[in-house]
């Protein structure tokens, strides 16, 4: 069988392997469906990928990008690091305590219930414009999504480890980083991933409400100038500036992180 998996290997899967070909081989395809669309529209009312490329490479080469870029990254991480902070806090007390869970989860579920661009539209009527809307609507809207998961890393901790470290009198902030902190390690590692994925999309939203500033506020002022090809632009070089954070500093450290346990695995079969 596995000379016959050999035999039917693409030039492209033999040269970059199965799982890059199939990340080129999902890239292609969502082009093509991208251009597609682009031609079942009346000319210029939807972006194709060649008119998007052009339109980034003129943001980019004026200079502008990367100072919205900057306002944008720097309250997205605000956003995040308040909420990671706040969500991992009633995660870790909803894991351990049977209280903790519930008084947390009517407002983990009411949270959860309240969009995005809600909260991005209630900070903006309370702060006005500035700083405090756009991080605090990011916070508001992340922080019960990093809950969860981290959440449900505790409760897969042994509860008889709980038990016997409780029987010896153990601290609990010694309890949280001996125990806690490295269980939940995977966990903590995908609410990160899937808070900052989030976050982007909140914080881009916010500054279309409360800011003068950044890549959502770029991206609506071209709308309304009827500028699609810039406004696509925008949201290309966001994505493809996200797309490198995800791929060159998250990935390789969370292979870094764990890789104790690729060295463990004995491949049993």
């Amino acid at each position: 069988m596995a000379t016959s998996n050999r035999s039917f290997r693409t030039p492209i899967r033999s040269m970059v392997g199965d799982k890059w070909a199939a990340r080129i081989f999902g890239v292609v395809i969502g082009l093509a469906a991208w251009w597609i669309v682009t031609v079942l529209f009346p000319r210029g009312l939807f972006p194709g990928p060649v008119a998007t490329v052009n339109a980034s490479w003129e943001i980019i080469a004026s200079g502008v990008v990367w100072t919205h870029m900057q306002a944008t990254f720097f309250r997205t991480f605000l956003g995040f690091i308040g909420a990671f902070l706040v969500g991992a806090a009633l995660g870790i007390i909803m894991g351990i305590n049977n209280f903790g869970e519930h008084f947390s989860t009517p407002i983990i579920v009411i949270a959860l219930s309240i969009p995005g661009i809600a909260w991005a539209a209630i900070t903006t009527i309370i702060f006005g414009f500035g700083v405090a809307a756009p991080v605090l609507a990011t916070a508001v809207t992340v922080f019960p999504y990093i809950s969860l998961r981290i959440w449900k890393g505790v409760e897969n901790i042994d509860p008889n480890l709980l038990r016997m470290s409780r029987s010896f009198d153990i601290s609990r902030s010694r309890l949280l980083r001996r125990m806690i902190l490295p269980s939940v390690a995977p966990a903590l590692f995908t609410a990160i991933r899937f808070g900052l994925a989030i976050s982007w999309k909140v914080e881009t939203q916010a500054e279309i409400f409360a800011s003068n500033t950044g890549v959502g506020y770029r991206a609506i002022e071209a709308f309304s100038r009827y500028q699609y090809d810039t406004a696509m632009a925008w949201a290309a070089v966001f994505v493809v500036v996200v797309f490198i954070l995800e791929m060159g500093i998250l990935r390789p450290l969370e292979r870094k992180v764990f890789a104790y346990r690729e060295e463990a695995d004995f491949g049993v079969l």
